[in-house]
């Protein structure tokens, strides 16, 4: 009888409101549009936090039990509340140089020519002189003699939008061994001119010894202001987590270094390349800490690009009926890898943008799961996944691929009716398809692959599939993702991607309150408006790290 009566005064005071807590929140944000994305829960007004964690999550009324003397309150007038994003896949290190070095989008060929002939009057003698992002609609005939009167004693690389290709000077072909005698490695191409001297652009594999040199001499000081500049671009836009293709030991070194000093404002997950078997084991020497800093999959690359006409694909380009795109690894190869990574129980991502790549790879996946069952379990992903053929996107889902996919790839519907024909363009970036078929789907940028990395303007080409102007597109409309869909994908999906979905993606006791306050609900403006939402508040680990005026 005691039992029965304890029990009833206790569903009263629970009926009655919140119990005090027993230790006071660090910060309370009250009065404000908390979308959740806790099924449970989806809506709420307020959230406090202990430290790095939500203890609370519900009306202003229950946050009054969190207040102590010492409480950070927040009134934030209405304002919206979202987990904060996860950009499931960013090169922070390079991104930042991008932002840092001359950016050549949109430039003509002769334009490009003078901002080179202005970088070489700064720099000393054989300094390696980089920039960032041309392409080919603007500067459609790319050759090293363009760049040789301006920099005879200065090598070049000038990396192309896609990341996948890039433009050097003959000082660079030199210093890499390339001639005419050079064979094209497995995996790349040395453009050459009708007498077979190359002629400057190389692609994939072909690129990577150029810009591996490139990254590989920058100094500790910029690499320092580039990460610092990579994460005051990610504070800036509500990026609390990024999935990072780190690759070198020094970058973690750095990222422990920042963290330390308390100026590590962005969580990390950080990849080793594996297409080199040093890789892995150099990543494997660095220290960790999780949740801030943590190991993730080996990185691998299947193909290479629409803009470079080296996606991998099961039909020729539009105009180049030779050309299916090139791979960068056969599938006995991808099969060996997958078997490999089963075995060891280690995750991979893959980039595959081309059909024929993602078929190959989802065979390479069977293959390793036939052998290993658990094979299944490790959540391997396609990053970008741009063009599938339709059967194989049930495969996905059949076998627990994540697609990591970026819409910016999507934001210039011209450039891909110009690349792939009208009828393939209109199947490309199968989001919704994907999404349809129960595949688990993560949103990034490809930081600085793509121009832009904004996650709301990546949203907003998720959900309306135009360019940035809304004059272009859609194409195929029936692929647009819904808002909540992409800001789910952007969230919780990515945190699914790296098996963090208990601590990150959702707004949950329990969980990292790590949040992006916002000027406008995405989920009530128009399609068109969510490209201009700002980021006004960023929370990491219960921290304010930035706040926008």
């Amino acid at each position: 009888m005691r039992f029965l009566r304890f029990s009833a005064i206790l569903i009263s005071m629970i009926a009655a409101g919140p119990l005090r807590a027993a230790e006071p929140a660090s910060l309370v944000l009250k009065n404000a549009n908390v979308i959740t994305l806790d099924e449970k829960r989806p809506a709420a007004s307020a959230v406090a936090v202990r430290g790095e964690t939500i203890v609370y999550v519900g009306d202003d009324a229950g946050a009054q039990a969190f207040l102590g003397p010492k409480t950070e309150v927040l009134d934030l007038a209405g304002k919206t509340v979202i987990p904060g994003f996860n950009d499931v896949h960013v090169h922070a290190l390079p991104g930042g140089l991008f932002y840092l070095e001359p950016n050549l989008w949109g430039k003509s060929c002769e334009e490009i020519v003078a901002v080179v002939a202005e970088e070489v009057k700064k720099a000393r003698p054989g300094e390696i002189i980089t920039a960032n992002s041309w392409d080919y609609p603007t500067c459609p005939n790319p050759h090293r003699k363009l760049l040789d009167p301006v920099s005879r004693q200065n090598p070049v690389v000038l990396t192309q939008f896609s990341g996948h290709a890039c433009w050097v000077n003959s000082a660079m072909l030199k210093k890499l061994g390339y001639t005419a005698k050079t064979q094209d490695p497995e995996g790349g191409k040395i453009d050459r001119d009708p007498e077979g001297t190359p002629t400057g652009i190389l692609r994939d594999k072909a690129a990577f010894p150029a810009q591996a040199r490139a990254l590989l001499l920058v100094k500790k000081e910029k690499r320092e202001a580039a990460l610092e500049e990579a994460l005051r671009l990610f504070r800036e836009n509500g990026i609390t987590s990024v999935q990072d293709n780190t690759w070198d030991p020094r970058t973690l070194a750095l990222l422990r270094q920042l963290q330390k000093e308390g100026r590590l404002t962005c969580r990390f997950t950080c990849w080793s390349y594996a297409g080199y078997s040093i890789g892995p084991q150099l990543m494997k020497l660095g220290r960790y800490d999780d949740p801030w800093i943590r190991p993730g999959p080996w990185k691998l690359y299947a193909d290479g690009a629409f803009s470079t006409r080296t996606g991998w694909m099961t039909e020729a380009y539009a105009g180049e009926p030779d050309n299916f795109g090139l791979p960068m690894m056969t599938p006995a190869r991808l099969a060996a890898f997958y078997l490999k990574a089963a075995k060891q129980k280690k995750q991979i991502a893959m980039h595959a943008i081309g059909d024929r790549a993602a078929h190959e790879v989802l065979n390479a996946v069977e293959k390793s799961a036939a052998r290993y069952p658990q094979a299944r379990q490790l959540r391997h992903r396609i990053e970008h996944a741009q063009i599938m053929l339709p059967e194989d996107i049930p495969r996905l889902a059949r076998l627990g691929v994540v697609a990591a996919i970026q819409p910016f790839a999507a934001s210039q519907p011209q450039k891909d009716l110009d690349i792939l024909g009208p009828e393939r363009a209109r199947i490309a970036y199968p989001y919704r398809s994907l999404q349809d078929a129960g595949v688990p789907i993560a949103l990034g940028s490809d930081l600085p692959a793509e121009v832009d990395f904004q996650p709301l303007l990546n949203i907003y080409y998720a959900v309306t599939r135009k360019n940035k102007a809304g004059d272009q597109g859609p194409l195929n409309p029936r692929e647009c993702l819904t808002v909540e869909q992409a800001l789910r994908a952007y969230t919780l999906g990515s945190a699914y991607a790296e098996f963090m979905e208990d601590k990150k993606g959702s707004i949950e006791v329990g969980k990292l309150a790590d949040f992006a306050v916002l000027s406008a609900d995405p989920l009530s403006v128009e399609p068109a408006a969510i490209k201009d939402v700002q980021v006004e508040i960023t929370i990491v680990g219960g921290q304010v790290v930035s706040r926008q005026q």
